[in-house]
C-alpha cells in the first residue's frame, strides 16, 4: 500500500514537472515594443507554471543599468515578479495591440496617477529603445521599475484578470492573503519587511548558535585525540567566526527573498559580504593557530630544534597572506576596483621597494636564518661580541633574544646576514678554568695527592671530557699556592653545566677535607724584627751537590703515584 502511494506521489510530481517544462521558453527577441512584451509575458508564463528558467530569461527584458551589480540579479527578478502581478490584475494583454514601431523611441503601456495611503503617485509602465552590447533593443524602463511598488499597492485586493495564468509561486500566493497594513511604509521600509527582517534575524541567530555548538563539539573531540587542550576563551575564539559566517550567509540568503528596496538590499548584501569575508579571515587564522599548535607539539617531541624555528615562521607568513587576501575580499565586497588598486601598487612598486628596503632585507635575513640555521630556539648566542642572550623567537622581521638581564631584545634579521654569530649553545664541550689557592704551609706530598684526587674525580665524572684536562700546581701567589684546574664539560645546556660544576666543586671541597688541606685567602702579615736577622751557615759553591739534590727530586717526582699524568705522557 505504501509503495502504491509512493508511486502515485512520484507520478504526480512528474506530471507537474512535465507541465512546467512543457511550456517552451521563447527565443530572445527585444527588437520592438511588441517583441519585448511578448518575450516577457511568455517567459513569465513559463515561470508561473514552475519553470524557474523563465524568470532568468524574463529579466533580460528589463533595463537594470541603474541597479548596483551586487544586487542586480535579485532586484531584476523581484521587479519581474511584481510587473507580471500588475499585468495580471490589470488585464489579459493581447500583444497584437502593441505597435511594432514607435517614432519617438519610447512606448507607454500605462501612464497615470494612482492613490496609495491617501497620497497620489505618478506611475508608468513603458518600454524604451536603448543600446546593449552594440545593439539597439527595447527594454522596460527605470521609471517602470520605480513605479511598480505603488502600482502594486494600488491594485491590492483586485482579482486576477480573466484568461490569465495564475502564478503557482508560494511567494505570490502568500502575498494575496497578507493584510493591507503589512504593505504600509514605516521608517523607509514596509511593515512586512520589518517583520520578515526580525524573523530572519532570529532564525539566523539560531543557526549561529547551532553551528557554534556543533563546531565546538567536533573541534574538542578532534583536538583531544591529539592531546591538544583549549580553554573556554580559546574555544569561543575558535568557534565564533564559524557562527558569524553562518549568520551572515543565512541572513543574506533570506533577505534577498523578501523584496527589499534596492538601496536597503544593497546595504544588507554588502554588510553580509563584509561580515563573511572577515569571518573567513578569522576562521583561517584560528585554523592556522590550531595547526601550528599541533606542529609545535610534534616539534617538541623531536630532538632537532630546527622545527622550533620553522613553525613560528610558517605561522607568521601564512597569517600575513591570510590578512592580505582578506583585505582583497573586503575591498571586493565594497565594490572597490581592486585591479586598479593593485595596478597602482605596481606602478609605485619602485618607490615602495625603496621605502621597504629594510623590510625586504629583514625578510631575506629570516630566510638566511631558516636555511643556513646559525642558531635555533633556546641557543645561547653572542652577536658581534655585543649582544648576548638566549634565542626566544625567530620572526619574519626580527629575532627576539632574552638577555641575561631578562630584557627582550629584538634584532632585525637583516643585521644577521653579515653579523658574527658565536653560538655558545652548540658547543659540544664547555670549558671550565679555575685556580685553587691553598695554604703556603701545605706539604708538597699533600699537594701532589690533592692534585691526583682532583684528576681522578674528573676521570670518574660522567659529564667530563676524559682526553683533555689539566690539574697542576701552577704558580706561587702572594698569599697562596695556586693549583690550575683546566677541563671541559660535555653537557647540552648552560643549566646542566652549572649543575655539574656545582657537584664537581663540592667534590673538590670534600677531597680537600680528606687530605686536610686548607684553602688560602689574601692576607698580609707584619713581622717586627727584634734580632739582628736570619743567620745562614756558611756554604761553599758546589754544583755537584746541586746536581745531586735535583736528581733526588726528579726520582721522587717520577715515582709519585700520578697515574693520569703518566697515561697522558704515554
Amino acid at each position: 500500500m505504501n509503495k502504491f502511494f509512493l508511486k502515485l506521489f512520484l507520478a504526480f510530481i512528474l506530471i507537474i514537472k512535465s507541465q512546467a517544462f512543457g511550456q517552451k521558453l521563447p527565443p530572445l527577441d527585444l527588437s520592438s515594443p511588441r517583441a519585448t512584451m511578448n518575450y516577457f509575458l511568455k517567459s513569465m508564463k513559463a515561470y508561473k507554471l514552475g519553470n524557474d528558467q523563465g524568470l532568468d530569461q524574463a529579466i533580460l527584458a528589463l533595463d537594470g543599468r541603474h541597479i548596483p551589480n551586487t544586487v542586480k540579479d535579485f532586484k531584476l527578478k523581484d521587479f519581474s515578479r511584481t510587473l507580471i502581478t500588475v499585468f495580471d490584475r490589470i488585464e489579459y494583454i493581447d500583444v497584437k495591440n502593441i505597435p511594432r514601431k514607435v517614432a519617438d523611441g519610447i512606448w507607454y503601456y500605462r501612464k497615470e496617477v494612482v492613490q496609495v495611503e491617501n497620497k497620489d503617485h505618478n506611475v508608468e509602465i513603458s518600454i524604451r529603445q536603448v543600446q546593449r552590447d552594440d545593439k539597439m533593443v527595447w527594454l522596460f524602463t527605470k521609471e517602470t521599475m520605480t513605479s511598480l511598488r505603488f502600482y502594486d499597492l494600488s491594485l491590492k485586493g483586485k482579482k486576477v484578470a480573466k484568461d490569465v495564468v495564475y502564478s503557482q509561486s508560494p511567494k505570490d500566493r502568500l502575498k494575496e492573503y497578507l493584510p493591507a497594513w503589512t504593505f504600509h511604509q514605516r521608517f523607509l521600509l514596509l511593515n512586512i519587511h520589518w517583520i520578515l527582517l526580525l524573523v530572519i534575524t532570529l532564525f539566523s541567530f539560531i543557526i549561529d548558535r547551532i553551528v557554534r555548538h556543533y563546531i565546538a563539539a567536533k573541534t574538542i573531540s578532534i583536538l583531544k585525540k591529539r592531546n591538544i587542550t583549549f580553554t573556554e576563551k580559546q574555544q569561543n575564539r575558535l568557534t565564533s567566526p564559524f557562527g558569524s559566517l553562518a549568520f551572515a550567509y543565512v541572513f543574506q540568503t533570506l533577505a534577498t527573498w523578501i523584496d527589499l528596496p534596492s538601496d536597503a538590499l544593497v546595504l544588507v548584501v554588502k554588510a553580509c559580504d563584509i561580515v563573511m569575508a572577515i569571518s573567513v579571515v578569522f576562521i583561517l587564522n584560528q585554523l592556522l593557530t590550531v595547526i601550528c599548535l599541533y606542529l609545535e607539539d610534534k616539534a617538541r617531541e623531536t630532538e632537532n630544534k630546527f622545527d622550533d624555528i620553522v613553525v613560528p615562521l610558517i605561522r607568521k607568513t601564512a597569517r600575513f597572506f591570510i590578512y592580505a587576501v582578506g583585505i582583497i575580499f573586503i575591498g571586493d565586497a565594497l565594490e572597490l576596483d581592486m585591479k586598479s588598486i593593485l595596478a597602482g601598487m605596481g606602478i609605485g612598486g619602485i618607490a615602495f621597494a625603496l621605502a621597504a628596503k629594510d623590510t625586504i632585507s629583514n625578510l631575506f635575513g629570516s630566510f638566511t636564518v631558516l636555511f643556513d640555521n646559525p642558531f635555533t630556539i633556546g641557543d645561547w648566542v653572542k652577536i658581534n661580541n655585543d649582544i648576548e642572550g638566549i634565542i626566544e623567537e625567530v620572526g619574519m622581521r626580527s629575532t627576539r633574544i632574552r638577555t641575561f638581564h631578562n630584557s627582550l631584545l629584538s634584532v632585525p634579521n637583516g643585521n644577521l646576514i653579515n653579523a658574527n654569530i658565536d653560538n655558545l649553545g652548540r658547543r659540544r664541550f664547555r670549558r671550565f678554568n679555575t685556580t685553587l689557592g691553598i695554604d703556603y704551609a701545605t706539604p708538597p706530598e699533600k699537594i701532589e695527592n690533592f692534585c691526583e684526587s682532583i684528576r681522578q674525580i674528573i676521570v670518574a665524572h660522567p659529564m667530563t671530557r676524559k682526553d683533555n684536562f689539566q690539574v697542576y700546581f701552577n704558580s706561587m701567589g702572594a698569599s697562596s699556592l695556586n693549583i690550575l684546574v683546566y677541563m671541559f664539560w660535555e653537557v647540552p645546556s648552560w643549566d646542566d653545566e652549572l649543575n655539574e660544576k656545582h657537584k664537581f666543586l663540592l667534590d673538590i671541597l670534600r677531597a680537600a677535607k680528606k687530605h686536610e688541606i686548607n684553602f688560602a685567602f689574601p692576607t698580609q702579615t707584619l713581622h717586627v724584627q727584634q734580632d739582628p736577622g736570619v743567620t745562614y751557615s756558611p756554604e761553599d759553591v758546589n754544583f755537584d751537590r746541586s746536581q745531586q739534590i735535583a736528581n733526588e727530586l726528579a726520582s721522587d717526582r717520577w715515582n709519585a703515584p700520578n697515574r693520569s699524568s703518566k697515561l697522558r705522557l704515554k
